[in-house]
């Protein structure tokens, strides 16, 4: 079952990823001039911290993890057993979502996002196993404290 899922999770990835690269040609950076000399090291992104578009997918992914964790709640509700699949699929959807992030400037921040998919992802897993108890998201908060870390530089 895991593996279908993070088949399916790659596929999706994938493509996110492909259709992130499709422009229609009129994007300002495609008539900008070549750069030439200077010291690629002294770029403002380097300098100044993240940039504008990891800042941005910072703010998304904040907002996912909120949005997944609220789907979660309502899902875990239901109670089991139906709830443990109500509650995997959630878990599956935002580790699906986060994949989709892990394209960033900053290998810190895709490092740690990667980390909150995969703990979003082993909780389906178990979710999905329907346990005795409620599973421990231990790892998950530590990932997500990372990611906030990570994002904050």
């Amino acid at each position: 079952m895991r593996s279908a899922r993070l088949g399916l999770l790659s596929s999706v990835a994938m493509a996110m990823v492909v259709m992130a690269g499709c422009t229609d040609g009129t994007d300002a950076a495609d008539t900008a001039a070549p750069r030439t000399g200077g010291d690629a090291s002294a770029t403002p992104a380097t300098v100044a911290g993240l940039d504008a578009e990891t800042k941005a997918a910072c703010a998304t992914m904040s907002a996912d993890i909120k949005s997944t964790m609220a789907e979660v709640a309502k899902a875990e509700k239901i109670g089991p057993p139906a709830g443990h699949s109500a509650v995997s699929a959630q878990y599956s959807a935002g580790a699906a979502g986060f994949y989709a992030h892990t394209f960033t400037t900053s290998d810190a921040v895709n490092a740690a996002a990667k980390q909150v998919a995969t703990a979003m992802s082993d909780l389906a897993d178990t979710y999905a196993t329907a346990p005795a108890k409620k599973p421990s998201r231990t790892t998950l908060d530590t990932a997500v404290k990372q990611l906030t870390t990570a994002c904050a530089n």
